[in-house]
């Protein structure tokens, strides 16, 4: 059976990530999501990337852009954007991964890959985004702001009528938040939380942490 795989903010665990890989253990039938927030905070930003451009080009796989992301082009370009990313959002982890020569030592196929993401996924019965939706702005009219940067709060339902996956919003109590209209997968995995992965037809999710633990239940 084709199963749709949603895959929460990962935030340099990769660690997490690899144990949770090979626990949900992807076919080429199956489609995977990357909701997006790759980077910052965690240890190993750039090995969590080096991970996602080594996958198997037969698997269907999306990746989502989101907020890190955006701001770490930012940072790249500008001194306030630097300072605050430094300061605010964990990017000195990031360029610690990368080696002491910091933007210099990031290469050129990553800020390639993060370039070509995108910002939502639309499906027959689902929309994929980093962050939220407004309610009654049709998918393709939505504001980038909205689609990376909006806290998750109480979301009305979209007006397509499908469910909203997202993260972007990390849920404190380490599992996701299910709504029906909307669930919320960011389960923080680099602040003592779990990485999730959502098998979104059945509601299962698999869910991984630093400490090498796994654990599985329904929404």
């Amino acid at each position: 059976m084709k199963r749709t795989l949603a895959i929460g903010d990962i935030h340099g665990s990769l660690a997490p990530l690899e144990q949770l890989w090979g626990v949900i253990d992807p076919q080429p039938e199956d489609r995977i999501v990357f909701i997006g927030d790759y980077i910052d905070r965690g240890p190993n930003s750039k090995g969590v990337i080096d991970f996602l451009l080594a996958l198997p080009s037969e698997l269907d796989v999306t990746f989502l852009s989101g907020n890190h992301e955006e701001k770490f082009f930012l940072a790249r370009i500008d001194h306030t954007e630097l300072a605050h990313w430094l300061e605010a959002w964990g990017g000195g982890a990031t360029l610690e991964s990368y080696g002491p020569g910091g933007f210099d030592d990031v290469p050129d196929s990553h800020w390639e890959f993060l370039r070509k993401n995108r910002n939502y996924l639309e499906t027959d019965t689902h929309i994929f985004v980093h962050a939220n939706l407004e309610a009654d702005v049709p998918i393709d009219q939505q504001l980038p702001f909205t689609l990376i940067h909006k806290k998750f709060g109480t979301p009305k339902p979209h007006e397509s009528g499908k469910v909203m996956i997202c993260g972007h919003t990390a849920q404190k109590s380490h599992v996701p938040l299910n709504l029906g209209h909307a669930i919320c997968i960011d389960t923080d995995p680099d602040r003592g939380g779990w990485l999730t992965c959502l098998h979104v037809e059945t509601g299962r999710y698999w869910q991984t942490n630093s400490g090498g633990q796994l654990r599985t239940e329904t929404l």
